[in-house]
């Protein structure tokens, strides 16, 4: 009986030994995936600020039909309050994630969970 219980100890501690790390490296993997991914986003709308304020994408380039429809406002429920100080609300002829990211100088955490970022069209730049 004590054989069974140290060789099932034994292995215990193995799959400790081994898992515990292997666990907090996918978590770092993981982490460092998503960091990456909101990295690109944020340089992807900073490419398409850029091709918008350099004239050679349309502001309608690069807003999501979902924008279209209805203003970023109303589709987060900002209260009247919260509208007075948003760029967004000042600048209604570009992207609301545009107008943030041109007056803060980088997109809140907000915006990458928004649908009206996620479902942006690829700025693409007219050919002259």
């Amino acid at each position: 009986m004590n054989i069974i219980i140290e060789a099932l100890a034994l292995a215990v501690l193995f799959l400790l030994r081994l898992g515990v790390p292997i666990a907090i490296t996918a978590a770092i993997v993981w982490g460092l995936r998503r960091l990456d991914a909101r990295w690109q986003a944020e340089a992807e709308a900073q490419r398409a600020t850029r091709a918008v304020l350099d004239g050679l994408a349309p502001a309608a380039a690069v807003t999501s039909p979902l924008a279209a429809a209805r203003p970023c406002w109303e589709y987060n429920h900002c209260p009247p309050e919260k509208r007075q100080h948003c760029p967004a609300c000042a600048l209604t002829d570009i992207p609301c994630w545009m107008a943030r990211l041109r007056a803060e100088g980088k997109l809140p955490g907000r915006c990458y969970g928004c649908a009206l970022f996620r479902t942006r069209p690829d700025a693409q730049p007219a050919v002259t």
